[in-house]
């Protein structure tokens, strides 16, 4: 009896110290739109990673069957678009690009983050921030 509450508080103890030592755990979520297949120039995609309301990075991503000319992403907060990133596109690819403003940043619950490329402008891919 007594070894076996010892085994069990030792247990016990080992799962306690190794949750204390782990690394925060991110949560992400991730939505695409349009299109049939990571290749298709109508599919626009959101990726979002933070721990509740606390976002930490924003990409989004887009293939462009568009070569030698300039495409860009928007970023809207609320339906508010707060930043415009312009790439140049040499050949039909999948372009991707970083939030370009300052994070991690913390978001109210229920904040709408959303993405579209000029190369689809009618699909717009959006994540909500929650708790």
């Amino acid at each position: 009896m007594r070894k076996t509450i010892r085994s069990t508080l030792a247990a016990a103890l080992a799962v306690g110290f190794s949750a204390t030592l782990s690394t925060p755990s991110y949560a992400s979520a991730s939505d695409c739109v349009g299109g049939n297949g990571t290749n298709d120039s109508y599919q626009t995609c959101t990726t979002v990673e933070g721990t509740g309301l606390w976002v930490r990075r924003w990409q989004t991503s887009a293939y462009s069957s568009l070569g030698g000319q300039h495409v860009y992403a928007r970023f809207y907060v609320n339906g508010k678009r707060v930043h415009t990133v312009k790439r140049y596109t040499g050949a039909p690819k999948r372009l991707a690009v970083k939030f370009p403003g300052k994070l991690p940043r913390k978001y109210r619950d229920g904040t709408r983050l959303c993405n579209v490329w000029s190369v689809n402008t009618h699909y717009k891919s959006c994540i909500t921030v929650h708790k």
